[in-house]
């Protein structure tokens, strides 16, 4: 990690020590006797940043409301089977109150939800839709527009014309599918830009860059990548840079990993597409709460997007989407 990024990483916690010195809790969550509200997130997995964030978000709000959280998820995102049967398992167990998912994928898990539901339990979705009519709340990003904001981005870096591949993670998930949609509904409208390549991978140092290798060695007159998520970003990030292409092939990504934020100072990565992992977390917990305690709770809520690139990454307001920990 560069020194400056290591000073601002310092700062950022600094402010996070002052805020958390000067801020009270509330007890909103309890109920008139005393119980805490049980809540389950079940995750996509957790072993990434992005959901280290999730998490945090929904540990906050948990302590915020007084609320006991547990976080469970697979082992990979590819386990929609091992998803499906942990909530199934949570659901049985009577130990939760309501069920906050991120789907693995957008129809397999959707009758584990609608059994979960059978039997009482409210569900609350965040990140990545189910495809189940019985969620009370949708908590996310429109991934169709931000996947036209990454496509518009592109097709600005490489002048509008050329040859660019998308990177995407998998057909499962409906993020990943609206992301998608979302690139190739911009780069298919410019007449000089031609998709030669759309595929998907799911480990950084495998799939990933095996696909960016092969698309290097196919077409030699690449010019640009749109990689879709936080693992697909950093595995074709990493292997450009590995190939000596950083910067020569310009690469929008999604989300904010420390060492997409590292690549991204270091110009690999020109541009990359930042949700606020965080606050899904949060809501997800708030939400929950709401049900239970008998509010109405919004249908869907778009926690939105912002392009960040070097020209803006150290912004003020910017920083709190790449250090979420400073909330």
């Amino acid at each position: 990690m560069t020194a400056r990024l290591v000073r601002l990483w310092m700062a950022v916690l600094l402010l996070t020590l002052v805020s958390a010195c000067g801020s009270g809790l509330g007890g909103s969550g309890k109920d008139p006797l005393g119980e805490s509200p049980r809540v389950t997130l079940v995750a996509r997995m957790q072993q990434i940043d992005y959901w280290k964030t999730v998490r945090l978000g929904a540990e906050a709000a948990a302590k915020e409301m007084a609320v006991t959280l547990e976080v469970v998820s697979p082992a990979s995102e590819e386990d929609v089977e091992g998803q499906a049967a942990l909530i199934d398992q949570v659901a049985a167990s009577g130990k939760t109150d309501v069920l906050i998912v991120a789907a693995n994928d957008y129809k397999g898990v959707a009758p584990a939800v609608d059994r979960a539901v059978s039997r009482g339990l409210p569900v609350i979705n965040i990140d990545a839709e189910v495809d189940s009519p019985k969620v009370k709340s949708f908590i996310g990003i429109d991934n169709v527009e931000a996947g036209r904001q990454a496509a518009a981005r592109l097709a600005e870096l490489i002048g509008q014309r050329g040859q660019v591949a998308v990177m995407s993670f998998g057909a499962g998930p409906r993020n990943g599918e609206q992301r998608r949609q979302g690139v190739l509904e911009v780069l298919e409208r410019r007449p000089n830009i031609e998709v030669v390549a759309v595929d998907h991978c799911y480990s950084v140092g495998t799939s990933c860059a095996e696909v960016t290798r092969s698309w290097v060695e196919r077409f030699p007159k690449l010019q640009g990548i749109v990689a879709l998520n936080a693992v697909s970003s950093l595995g074709v990030a990493q292997e450009m840079e590995r190939l000596g292409l950083g910067g020569k092939v310009k690469l929008v990504t999604f989300d904010s990993t420390p060492e997409e934020v590292e690549l991204l100072q270091e110009g690999v990565i020109q541009a990359t597409i930042v949700q606020n992992p965080f606050s899904m977390g949060y809501l997800g917990v708030k939400h929950a709460v709401d049900v239970l305690e008998g509010r109405k709770v919004p249908a869907r809520t778009d926690t939105g997007t912002k392009v960040i690139d070097r020209e803006n990454m150290f912004w003020l307001e910017n920083q709190k989407l790449l250090f979420p920990f400073v909330q």
